[in-house]
C-alpha cells in the first residue's frame, strides 16, 4: 500500500547532507529522554534513598498536568508567524534550557528526602517543559520537509541511525557512566551532546511558506479528533510506547534484582537492541514502502509481545542477552513506522482541512502518550507497594523479584494485544479509504 503524500506544486529538495543534518536531532531527544526513563527514578530511588512509592505517586499527578503543555505547545506552534518560521525559532530557543535541566536534575543539592521529591519534580517539570517545545517542533518540521513516500522512509530510517545512538548512550551507557563517573557528570556531558547535536540539525531544516489561516484552539480540537485515522493510530501508538517506557524503566530493577548483570553486561543488554535496530530500521523502511507502515507495524507489535515474553523464563545473562539481541528488531520497526503513520495521518487531515496542523497532532498524540507515562508510573506505584520492593535493598523478596518478571514479561503482551487490534482496524480505515 502506497504511504499517502502531498506534493505542493513548489518545494525545495534537500540535499543529502541536509537530511543527514536534521535527522541528527534524534542524537538529543533520545539521548535525554530515554536516560531520564532509564535512571532517574533509579539514582533518586536506590542512591538517595527515596521512597518510591512517593515519586511514582508524584509522577503520576505531573504526567496529567504536563500532557496538557503538549496540546498548548503544538497548538502555539501551528499559530505562530515568524520571518524565521514556525517551528525553527522554538527549536533554537529551547533546546538550551532542555539540557541545563538535564544536567541539574541529577546534581541534586542536598535536601531531605522529601526536599529531593520536591526538587525531582521541580526539574522534571522544566525538563520536560523544555523537551516538548523543542522536540515537538523538531519533529513536526519532519511531515511538512519530506512528502514523497521514498523520502519520508528514509529520513525516517535516517533518524533511527541517529536516535539508536542517543538510545544507546541514554539506556546503555546512562546507568553504567553514572556509577563510574557519577551522575552529575554523566548529565552534564550528555547534556553538552544533545544541544550541539539539536543546532546542527537546524542547519538541515526548512519551513514552507503556509498562509492559510490557522484553527482556533477549539476548531483545531474538533477536527483533530474527527479524524478517525488518527484516533486509531493513537490509541496503537498509545499503547506501543507505553510498554516500551515500561521496559525502559523497569529493565534496571530486572537487572539489578532478577538476573544481575554486570555493567558492562547490562550495557551490553541494553545496547545490543540498539546495534541490532540501527541496520533493521533500513529493512522496515523498505517493508513500509512495499506492504505499507500499518501492516508492517502489526508485525511489529506482534513480534516485541513474543519476544518480551521471553523474560518470564530467562535464568542467565546469556539469555538475557540473547533476549535483547531479538528485541531490536520489533523496536527498530516502531522506531521507523511510528513516524510514518504520524505523518500519513497528518497529510489525510490536510487534504480534508486544507491545512497542515503537524503541531496540533504531535501535541494531542503527545498529549496522549504522557497520560501513558502516568499508566506506567500509576502501574510501578501498585508494583512497589503490593510486591514487597525494599527501596535501596541489596537483596529483594521473591514477591519483589516475580513482579519484575510480569512486569516486564507479561503486562506488555495484554496492552500490545489491544494496539495490535487498533492497528487493524486503522489498516482497514485506510484501505477503504484508497489510501
Amino acid at each position: 500500500m502506497a504511504q499517502v503524500g502531498l506534493h505542493p506544486s513548489v518545494r525545495p529538495r534537500p540535499s543529502a547532507a541536509k537530511k543527514t543534518a536534521y535527522a541528527a536531532n534524534q542524537i538529543a531527544v533520545n539521548m535525554l529522554w530515554q536516560a531520564f526513563n532509564a535512571v532517574a527514578v533509579y539514582d533518586y530511588v536506590a542512591y538517595h534513598g527515596v521512597s518510591a512509592v512517593r515519586l511514582s505517586s508524584g509522577l503520576i499527578v505531573y504526567g496529567v498536568l504536563n500532557a496538557l503543555f503538549n496540546l498548548v505547545a503544538g497548538h502555539v506552534s501551528d499559530r505562530t508567524r515568524t520571518r524565521f518560521g514556525r517551528r525553527i525559532p522554538y527549536v533554537a530557543v529551547a533546546s538550551i534550557p532542555y539540557g541545563v535541566c538535564f544536567a541539574l536534575l541529577f546534581s541534586p543539592p542536598h535536601l531531605t528526602k522529601a526536599g529531593l521529591v520536591v526538587y525531582f519534580l521541580a526539574m522534571t517539570f522544566l525538563f520536560d517543559l523544555a523537551f516538548t517545545f523543542a522536540v515537538l517542533n523538531a519533529n513536526a518540521l519532519y511531515p511538512e520537509m519530506y512528502t514523497d513516500p521514498r523520502d519520508r522512509a528514509y529520513v525516517s530510517a535516517l533518524q533511527q541511525v541517529f536516535g539508536i545512538v542517543g538510545l544507546i548512550a541514554g539506556v546503555a551507557l546512562s546507568k553504567s557512566l553514572g556509577q563510574s563517573l557519577g551522575w552529575s557528570r554523566m548529565a552534564w556531558i550528555f547534556a553538552a551532546v544533545a544541544v550541539a547535536s539539536m543546532y546542527v540539525s537546524l542547519w538541515g531544516s526548512f519551513e514552507t511558506d503556509q498562509p492559510v489561516e490557522p484553527f482556533r484552539l477549539r476548531e483545531a480540537l474538533r477536527e483533530t479528533f474527527r479524524n478517525r485515522a488518527f484516533l486509531w493510530y493513537v490509541a496503537a501508538s498509545f499503547l506501543v510506547q507505553f510498554t516500551t517506557t515500561l521496559f525502559t524503566t523497569a529493565s534496571s530493577f530486572y537487572t539489578s534484582y532478577v538476573v544481575r548483570l554486570s555493567p558492562l553486561q547490562n550495557s551490553l543488554f541494553l545496547g545490543g537492541i540498539f546495534l541490532v535496530a540501527m541496520p533493521v530500521a533500513f529493512v522496515w523502511a523498505r517493508a513500509a514502502i512495499r506492504y505499507g507502515a500499518a501492516r508492517s507495524a502489526m508485525v511489529a507489535i506482534a513480534l516485541y509481545a513474543c519476544i518480551e515474553a521471553l523474560l518470564l523464563v530467562d535464568r542467565s545473562p546469556a539469555s538475557v542477552l540473547a533476549t535483547g539481541l531479538c528485541l531490536g528488531v520489533p523496536v527498530a520497526g516502531f522506531m521507523v513506522l511510528l513516524n510514518m503513520l504520524l505523518a500519513e495521518v497528518i497529510d489525510l487531515d490536510a487534504r480534508r482541512t486544507g491545512r497542515r496542523r503537524e503541531g496540533m497532532y504531535l501535541g494531542v498524540n503527545g498529549c496522549i502518550v504522557r497520560l501513558g507515562l502516568s499508566l506506567q508510573y500509576a502501574v510501578m506505584a501498585i508494583f512497589f507497594a503490593v510486591s514487597g520492593y525494599r527501596a535501596g535493598a541489596e537483596v529483594q523478596p521473591p514477591s519483589a523479584i516475580q513482579g519484575f518478571r510480569l512486569l516486564l514479561g507479561l503486562v506488555p503482551a495484554l496492552f500490545l494485544a489491544v494496539a495490535f487490534g487498533c492497528m487493524r482496524v486503522y489498516h482497514r480505515m485506510l484501505r477503504r479509504e484508497g489510501a
